[in-house]
């Protein structure tokens, strides 16, 4: 498929495929020739197409072939298996991710079979890369030659990797499952966010083993692993991981995808008794009998090349990163990359060099050249980095400058490698069907920010990631700076945006960032800029970016953003809605149906949005002495905050008033807000006096300060089932019976349910107010609901079946078919 001229492959030593693998690719290959006949559904095949590590793209009759590469392993002799397979069957480029993967695009279904047999032949598999599995088991680039580790993890983490690659018991998990290994309490590998983390550990009489951790996971509800087994023995290591993978396997939600990880399940059951079933699993599948033995590991070799005169340390200038002796600023461009991606190994005379892959992306013959790299310069072994990067271990220190001269010859010699200037994104729209926005284009907007090997020693050990989506595969979540892709509709048109989390990190310990403010797209550069500069005027002595962040909290941090937040009109200024390099107007792709909760988030977390920007507004107007229309804008705030909180009871108020009324019965008397802020309208009245004095509004302001903080306290403790708790301040009276909705009479060619007509309410409120009805009832009742065609009808029975209630019945209401009726039988949660 690539429009290049062939390359010049060098010889690639093959070994027979053996007859079990031969077969089962042969077995994909009937699978895809008779869905492209048309015999089966591409729905049918997709499963089974993921199963073998081969993902569907946004653009159609296209497929990303994902290779797994274990502990991010991989020789030189299958690194030009890869780049000849991209450049004949793909578009001449391969991707390194964040899970250590070579993924591949653009490759045509009828060549995947090809795709196959060429990497088996070189030991390279695609099996299990996607899909309900165990995917890539992952582990810190530097195991085997860190000054730190505790101990090589590189062997136990392949040998568990092909344990389980195609092993019966991970062939259909309720949802993928992920494994990590680290070797040291900084924690590379980042343990914490996975489904099982093991951290290298050696007990005080000298017996090494691991700590193990479950339960980990980012996505839209980011959760951190915690602590299952303080020390595992070695011996017990397949074992321990079995009987976590047999507890999910068997308790993992298989109706809603939404509640599939494991992390879900330790919600429901809670972590002790989590850790109870794991026992139990453990000791039922055998684990526990005195027989088993000692772990059997795979060999991995990785014998160094000879040193001819090793120096000093291995260091020619004494110098701990091999960098020259220029100061930042007057370096030449070979001593700001060896200052930047060179790492002295714990064994003399030897260092590791980063190849820094712009977004994880290195053409077909740059692969071929760094294969070529790996076998002159060290043992022709390469790691692939979870930062998206390549190294390679072993080069004698002595020959860094040799090394550069070449890398740079063929454009890889960029210094910044695994730094704050080596943004970590996902493909976003490039080539994801889930993405939203283009991660790549913000990434490369960014590059400007942050130059590479040109950023402060003040920004050392921040990270910035970007999602597409909030599925999280760029880890944002977990970075010092994180972003994630979502879509803003303001009138008739559409703004990409992203959702700024700020004060993430991994190191030891794991803290998720907070999600600070949803910025345009356009904006974030200059955002990121003003954050920097904030930080550089108000921090403390030696005070890091990330502990800067933890102290000045979210409220403040928010403050000085809310500018960036204003989006002009279209007519003011239309190159908002456009993403990053897009040619054309930005839209959301339709994701499928089904997300009315997700809609419903979105109109309350834009409410909240909206007051914000009402109080930086009513600030800015104080200080320029415009008293009342701060009062305005106070009181604009604290509506719009009231309406977003309405939300969760399926209302949308067409006034003031009864927004304020409303609030007050539903939300404020059942005590989700603090008691002062009951009887909003005497409190806040109209819009106040054509004069008001400084203090009034000042006054006012404050007040509607509050209570946008108590709103958005109460939200952050919501989740998609749209229910918000009461404070813990006082004892609170009860709240009142619920206000009776009007029931139409019974159609007349009736089910028997009673019949709620919300014909004429847009999604998703025709989800939530139907959500809140069957909540009022038991279960086993039914109830008819009347939803418009269009939207409504192909959302609200896919949310509620999502959320396990059962639709008996959909059916037009008129022969037009302007209308439909559903019939849903409540499912006890």
């Amino acid at each position: 498929m690539n429009d290049t001229a062939s390359l010049a492959i060098p010889h690639i030593e093959t070994h027979p495929i053996p007859s079990a693998i031969l077969e089962e690719i042969e077995t994909f290959e009937t699978e895809a020739m008779r869905t492209l006949a048309g015999d089966i559904s591409t729905d049918l095949f997709k499963p089974f197409r993921l199963q073998y590590g081969i993902y569907g793209q946004r653009q159609p009759g296209v497929q990303m072939v994902r290779i797994k590469i274990p502990f991010g392993g991989i020789t030189a002799n299958q690194l030009r298996r890869v780049a000849e397979l991209a450049d004949r069957y793909a578009t001449g480029v391969g991707h390194v991710t964040t899970r250590q993967d070579i993924q591949m695009h653009f490759v045509e279904l009828k060549d995947v079979p090809t795709i196959m047999r060429g990497l088996a032949e070189v030991g390279l598999t695609t099996r299990e890369a996607c899909a309900n599995t165990v995917r890539n088991v992952t582990a810190c680039h530097l195991a085997g030659v860190c000054q730190g580790e505790v101990f090589d993890v590189t062997p136990y983490a392949k040998t568990v990797a092909y344990h389980l690659l195609r092993n019966p018991l991970n062939q259909s998990l309720p949802r993928k499952f992920k494994i990590a290994f680290s070797g040291c309490a900084h924690d590379c590998a980042l343990t914490p966010i996975h489904d099982i983390g093991l951290l290298a550990v050696k007990r005080a009489d000298g017996v090494i083993g691991f700590r193990m951790v479950a339960g980990g996971g980012l996505g839209s509800t980011p959760r951190i692993a915690q602590l299952l087994r303080e020390f595992t023995p070695m011996e017990e290591l397949i074992p321990s991981i079995e009987a976590v993978i047999k507890v999910f396997d068997t308790l993992g939600n298989r109706k809603n995808r939404n509640k599939a990880r494991m992390k879900f399940v330790i919600d429901k059951l809670g972590f002790e008794e989590f850790k109870r079933r794991w026992e139990a699993a453990y000791t039922a599948m055998g684990h526990a009998l005195p027989n088993k033995g000692a772990i059997a590991l795979l060999p991995y070799q990785d014998t160094p090349p000879a040193l001819i005169m090793p120096t000093r340390n291995g260091m020619s200038n004494g110098n701990g990163n091999g960098n020259g002796t220029h100061p930042i600023g007057h370096e030449t461009p070979c001593d700001m990359w060896r200052r930047t991606n060179v790492v002295r190994q714990k064994q003399d005379g030897y260092v590791t060099a980063a190849i820094k892959l712009f977004m994880g992306d290195i053409t077909s013959q740059q692969l071929l050249f760094v294969a070529d790299l790996a076998e002159r310069y060290s043992n022709g072994n390469l790691r692939t980095t979870i930062n998206q990067n390549l190294v390679i271990r072993w080069i004698p220190a002595d020959r860094l400058s040799s090394l550069y001269e070449d890398l740079a010859s063929h454009g890889l010699a960029d210094p910044g490698a695994e730094l704050v200037e080596d943004i970590i994104a996902c493909p976003g729209t490039d080539t994801c069907g889930l993405g939203i926005t283009s991660s790549k284009g913000l990434a490369r907007a960014l590059a400007e920010v942050f130059p590479a090997g040109r950023v402060p020693e003040e920004l050392t050990g921040v990270d910035i990631k970007i999602s597409g989506c909030h599925n999280s595969c760029a880890q944002h979540h977990i970075s010092t700076i994180g972003l994630h892709g979502v879509g803003k509709r303001i009138g008739e048109h559409v703004a990409p945006h992203y959702e700024l989390h700020l004060g993430g990190s991994v190191s030891g310990t794991a803290t998720i960032g907070q999600m600070i403010v949803k910025l345009p797209a356009k904006a974030v550069p200059a955002a990121l800029s003003h954050l920097i500069d904030v930080y550089r005027r108000d921090r403390q002595a030696n005070e890091s970016l990330t502990k800067f962040i933890a102290r000045k909290g979210k409220a403040k941090l928010k403050d000085e953003l809310i500018p960036y937040t204003i989006v002009p009109s279209y007519e003011e200024d239309s190159t908002f809605y456009y993403d990053w390099e897009g040619e054309d107007e930005f839209i959301l792709e339709d994701l499928g149906p089904g997300e009315c909760a997700g809609g419903a988030l979105e109109m309350i977390e834009n409410g909240i949005l909206e007051a914000d920007q009402e109080l930086y507004q009513a600030k800015l107007l104080v200080e320029k002495h415009q008293y009342s229309v701060s009062v305005n804008k106070s009181y604009r705030a604290v509506l719009a905050a009231a309406k977003a909180l309405l939300v969760t009871e399926g209302l949308e108020p067409s006034t003031d008033s009864e927004t304020f009324t409303e609030f007050n019965s539903r939300i404020a008397q059942k005590g989700i807000v603090p008691s002062i802020y009951r009887d909003l309208t005497k409190k806040v009245g109209d819009l106040g006096p054509k004069e008001t004095s400084p203090e009034s509004a000042r006054e006012k302001m404050t007040f509607a300060k509050g209570f946008v903080e108590a709103c958005r306290a109460a939200t952050d403790q919501m989740g998609k089932d749209l229910k918000l708790a009461a404070v813990k301040e006082e004892q609170l009276p009860s709240a009142p019976a619920p206000v009776p909705v009007d029931v139409q009479p019974v159609a007349p060619a009736s089910t028997g349910a009673p019949v709620y007509d919300l014909r004429g309410v847009a999604c998703p409120m025709n989800y939530v107010k139907t959500k809140l009805k069957l909540e009022m009832m038991d279960a086993g009742e039914k109830l008819e609901v009347w939803l418009d065609a269009g939207e409504p009808i192909k959302n609200v029975p896919m949310s509620l079946k999502n959320d396990g209630h059962k639709v008996l019945i959909q059916e037009a209401l008129e022969a037009d078919a302007s209308h439909y009726r559903i019939l849903v039988e409540k499912v006890e949660g």
